[in-house]
Order: structure tokens, then sequence, then C-alpha cells
């Protein structure tokens, strides 16, 4: 799996919607990108769904942990090790939400939220390394829109190695900064 950490390494690996209502969204998804959606029969994955795009995984949906949490999609960044990722959440003003733990013989997983606010998670991968971007109908742009964009920039810079690409302010609302891979030229 050394191939699958280093593609992955601080670049976006896996993309989840957590819903209040899993079957509406798997229905309205499979119908809107024509994805395979399977759901695990195995209990400890609570009602979590694989979507597929024929052989490649691209997303999961699944139910919300409780009934207070609102439906929304979570990113998550690639890393060598969880732990020491949350350390470096943590030294860069972030917080752990959830530390990091197994999902089955997967990966490994935590939740994050950075100094503004915005929820991001960690997949360290051991059997899945993470999903297709190869294709329509994949994965393609993450983007944080967020109030105290110099702390966000501090911050993912500091975690993940990230440079703003495309910071900017707009005449009503808050500045909207996107982070997106660095390719060297």
């Amino acid at each position: 799996m050394a191939d699958a950490t280093t593609t992955i390494l601080n670049k976006p690996a896996w993309v989840d919607l957590s819903s209040s209502d899993p079957t509406a969204s798997r229905e309205f998804y499979a119908s809107l990108f024509g994805w395979d959606i399977t759901v695990s029969a195995d209990p400890q994955y609570g009602g979590y769904a694989m979507a597929k795009i024929g052989d490649k995984d691209v997303a999961g949906i699944g139910p919300t942990q409780s009934p207070q949490a609102p439906t929304a999609w979570m990113l998550y960044i690639g890393t060598h090790d969880a732990e020491v990722l949350a350390a470096k959440v943590q030294a860069g003003g972030g917080t752990v939400i959830a530390p990091p733990f197994d999902v089955a013989d997967l990966g490994r997983m935590a939740v994050f939220q950075d100094p503004t606010g915005a929820f991001i998670s960690a997949w360290q991968p051991v059997s899945m390394g993470g999903f297709s971007t190869d294709g329509p109908n994949t994965f393609g742009w993450a983007e944080l829109n967020s109030r105290g964009i110099e702390k966000a920039i501090l911050f993912y810079s500091h975690v993940f190695g990230w440079t703003p690409w495309g910071t900017r302010t707009r005449s009503v609302g808050p500045p909207k900064w996107s982070l997106v891979e660095h390719r060297p030229a």
C-alpha cells in the first residue's frame, strides 16, 4: 500500500456524505452521476454505502452519526500517519474532534476542525487507498469559504503544506480562498 499513501499524501483521498436520509441521498446521486451504490451488509459499517463508477470507488454515503447532525459532505486528506497529522492540527491551532481510529482493516481516519470552524478529515490507507478521480462524475474540486481566512491560510499551510492559489475578496460577504494541489512546472 506504499504507492497509495504516496499518491494521496496531503491530497484529497476520499469524500463521503453523511445524510439524514441516506436512502434518498443514494437514489439522488446514483441518478445524477450514474453511480452504482452498494450498502455494506456488515453491521460494523452502520449502513455505509460505497459508490462506484465501473470498478472504481468514487465516494461513500452513510447515515448521520446522530439525529442532530446535519447532512454534509466530508473531505478526507491522505496521510502516512494520522497521529502525527493530529498533532500538527493541534500545533496549527486546529482541534481534533475525533482522534485517529481504525476503520476495520481499511485504514485509519480522524476528524479535525480548523481555526475558522471548518471540518476536514484524514485518511491513512491500509487496504483501501482512496477514491478514483479519473473521468466524469468523480471528485474534481474542493473549496473553503471562510471568515478569518488569514487563520485558515496559516493553518492549511502549516498542516498540509498547501499554498493559496486564488485568494480574493468579494464586494459582498467574506473573503473566499481556494486550495488546489501545487504542481511544479
